[in-house]
């Protein structure tokens, strides 16, 4: 039980850390540009961003599933995959071995924290890009 939490732990640092790279060097990216100006380039941004972030959630979800798979938590690496995708998909599709649920449950909670942390910055790049473009709207009477 003391090395599921030894895991546990090591596994959310990793995540975190991966995750913390990975906006680092997405919002770097972001502070060198400028601001896009119509909806069209503000949507290629957001399409840029969902991408780059599902990358980064894909990586920590290979995380989590390489520990099952080297644990036998599953019989081979596709399932502790589609098991590892974050949120609550997969869980009952597949059920983990007795000894690794807690270890399950953690990488869900986990996997919540990283999809509101991808989406507060998708938030925060929308924010940021209409704000401008609406307030020059407001300013010259015509609707957004």
């Amino acid at each position: 039980m003391i090395s599921l939490i030894a895991y546990a732990i090591a596994l959310l640092v990793a995540t975190v850390a991966v995750h913390a790279v990975g906006t680092y060097f997405l919002l770097r990216g972001s502070l060198k540009q400028s601001r896009p100006s119509g909806h069209m380039w503000i949507s290629l941004g957001a399409a840029i961003r969902i991408v780059f972030l599902l990358l980064i959630h894909l990586l920590e979800v290979s995380l989590w599933a390489v520990l099952y798979y080297h644990r036998d938590a599953f019989p081979d690496f596709l399932t502790s995959f589609h098991f590892s995708v974050f949120a609550t998909f997969g869980y009952g599709d597949f059920v983990i071995k007795e000894q690794y649920r807690t270890l399950g449950g953690v990488e869900k909670v986990v996997g919540v924290m990283m999809i509101s942390w991808s989406t507060a910055l998708l938030v925060g790049y929308l924010q940021a890009a209409y704000t401008p473009f609406l307030d020059r709207s407001k300013d010259s009477g015509r609707p957004a």
